[in-house]
């Protein structure tokens, strides 16, 4: 019985890491900049090699809160024309639990007119869950289930199309298509189908000119057909060429604040802070923080693209 007892508690743990807190997916602020880790088909569009590294800390001041890191590299195949590839790998932590992600992506441009190009891409990859127990501060010392260290692997994949040009970008991704279950009778983890369980990403924006400004909204929407659908707004203004800053508000009551600095044609920082509106904001009230930085690299030596293209 004590076996059974362990072995549900250990599952409940680990599925807090994913259902419970509707953050088997990472949310990012800067969702459209982190295109390249939301959607497969978005790596290699940039037409240059393209680094991007992001943490987020969320509900500062809240035990346990989670915290996200994440890094996306890719880029075009030269030899290979319409070819893009990319990687991604992710840290999600939450008490207890930490998952690690790694997945390969490759994506196949075709162009369907002089402005307008559209991506098709897929990605593979695997998924780390560990559960530490021995991080628990109990009453009863010796209590074995918070003395085992448990690490599980499953495999995923993905894919997404993204339809882009100068002016604006559309995608439609489902990045992971199982769900990574722990099995407590195998003590391993299941790569299940459950469409209710599925999180489809459907987003977009438009780059609008206005007199010496450039005004970007965006709209992103997270279905899981299980659950009610999410939704970020936002929309950004660009100042001088160099610092974009705006707004943006997410259904599940979250109000944030965004700030980006083009420091050249290579490299970009961002910043953006989110506050809780909902009750939460009694025990975050440092907010959440996320920080990114950008990177645009060529070996032919051509300017990055961030002068042509805003996403």
């Amino acid at each position: 019985m004590r076996s059974l007892v362990r072995y549900i508690v250990m599952l409940g743990f680990i599925g807090a890491a994913t259902i419970g807190r509707a953050q088997d997916q990472a949310v990012y602020n800067h969702y459209i900049a982190n295109q390249g880790i939301l959607n497969p088909a978005y790596n290699g569009t940039r037409d240059v090699i393209s680094g991007l590294m992001v943490f987020r800390s969320q509900w500062t001041g809240f035990e346990g809160a989670p915290y996200t890191g994440a890094l996306n590299v890719h880029g075009p195949i030269d030899k290979v024309k319409n070819l893009g590839v990319g990687v991604v790998l992710q840290n999600d932590n939450i008490g207890f639990t930490n998952n690690l992600e790694f997945s390969a992506a490759a994506s196949y441009k075709l162009k369907l007119d002089r402005k307008n190009t559209l991506s098709l891409g897929l990605q593979m990859g695997f998924k780390n869950v560990v559960y530490d127990g021995t991080k628990a501060v109990t009453v009863d010392y010796g209590d074995p289930l918070f003395t085992e260290r448990i690490s599980k692997f499953g495999f995923n994949f993905g894919f997404g199309g993204y339809l882009y040009s100068s002016k604006y970008f559309a995608g439609l991704s489902i990045p992971r298509f199982f769900q990574n279950k722990y099995d407590s009778n195998k003590e391993e983890i299941k790569n299940t189908v459950s469409f209710k369980d599925l999180h489809i990403y459907a987003y977009g924006g438009y780059v609008f000119p206005i007199n010496d400004l450039k005004v970007k909204p965006t709209g992103l929407l997270r279905i899981v057909p299980g659950a009610p659908i999410e939704m970020d707004v936002s929309c950004t203004v660009l100042l001088m060429e160099k610092l974009w800053v705006g707004l943006s508000y997410r259904t599940v009551s979250d109000l944030v604040l965004l700030a980006e600095y083009q420091i050249d044609s290579k490299w970009a920082v961002r910043y953006s802070f989110d506050y809780p509106i909902s009750e939460i904001h009694k025990y975050a009230k440092a907010g959440s923080h996320e920080l990114g930085v950008q990177f645009d690299f060529s070996f032919k030596k051509r300017p990055g693209m961030r002068s042509i293209r805003y996403f």
